[in-house]
């Protein structure tokens, strides 16, 4: 009988244990459940804005592929100057330079960027500057000088060979040009034509990619106006970036290059740099900006 009875007892002990237990198990959880509802309520600091004291408009900037933090406070004030102008559409004429008229904010060109020097209506050559140049073959060259970069050349070469074979003829007129030269070229066409009207197609001297020996002219005369239309100029658009040669001054970029389209003048840049220019649609003057110059 009293054993019966401990038993009964010690059931009961552990049954009363067990219930402790669990009510307390149950509160624990409840507890730890409140600060994840309260959160869900509550958005903690990672589900809120970055900043909201940030102008919306810096949000704008900040959001496009190609900002550069140095031109933030140059951006912002040419995008309040130009409420219709859109943040990417800024970011592309700040880094371009565009807040400045052409010719009024020179900068020198970095000769350490080799193959990707830019020169450009902001970006000067010394007018005693050459670089390395070999002397082309006859063959390569309708008339012009006969001078250009090796590496440049090099492409040029096989790039005109291998239009060869799907019966495209190319050929240079114009190559490398010194500085007395684009001078003399210049200043012939203001005579001709008034300052404003030459800037629009002839560089000044120590602007003019000319001077790199790394542009071409091909196959441009003044009896083909519409060499874009021709099966040259249609080849050298669909094939010249896999050689490393860009379009220099496109149609559609007139307003950044400061020169007319110019669907013959092409520029030695390498390949993948080509090959990135080409599918993006950008001009050298907003990859040296975004890639070269920062």
């Amino acid at each position: 009988m009293k054993r019966r009875r401990k038993k009964l007892i010690l059931i009961i002990v552990i049954l009363l244990a067990l219930s402790i237990i669990c009510f307390s198990s149950v509160i624990y959880l409840n507890k730890r459940k409140e600060p994840n509802d309260n959160m869900n309520n509550n958005p903690t600091k990672d589900n809120e804005p970055i900043n909201k004291d940030i102008d919306p408009l810096e949000i704008a900037l900040r959001n496009e592929k190609y900002f550069l933090e140095k031109n933030l406070s140059r951006y912002l004030s040419y995008a309040k100057e130009n409420p219709d102008i859109d943040a990417k559409e800024v970011i592309t004429r700040i880094n371009t330079n565009l807040d400045y008229a052409f010719y009024t904010h020179d900068i020198d060109s970095n000769l350490d960027d080799g193959l990707l020097i830019i020169v450009n209506k902001y970006h000067k050559l010394p007018s005693d500057y050459e670089p390395e140049l070999v002397e082309m073959d006859s063959k390569y060259v309708n008339w012009g000088t006969r001078y250009m970069h090796p590496t440049a050349y090099e492409h040029l070469v096989e790039m005109i060979e291998d239009a060869k074979e799907d019966g495209i003829k190319l050929f240079s007129v114009s190559p490398y040009r010194s500085y007395k030269t684009q001078e003399d070229t210049y200043n012939g066409y203001v005579a001709k034509d008034g300052v404003e009207k030459t800037d629009t197609y002839s560089a000044r001297p120590g602007y003019s990619e000319h001077q790199t020996g790394l542009a071409v002219d091909l196959n441009t005369t003044d009896e083909n106006a519409h060499f874009e239309d021709s099966k040259e100029g249609i080849w050298l658009k669909e094939n010249a970036y896999k050689y490393g040669f860009i379009l220099r001054y496109p149609e559609d970029k007139v307003y950044i290059t400061g020169y007319i389209f110019e669907p013959w003048h092409y520029r030695y840049v390498g390949t993948e740099v080509a090959k990135y220019i080409n599918e993006n649609q950008i001009t050298f003057d907003e990859y040296y900006a975004f890639f070269i110059e920062k």
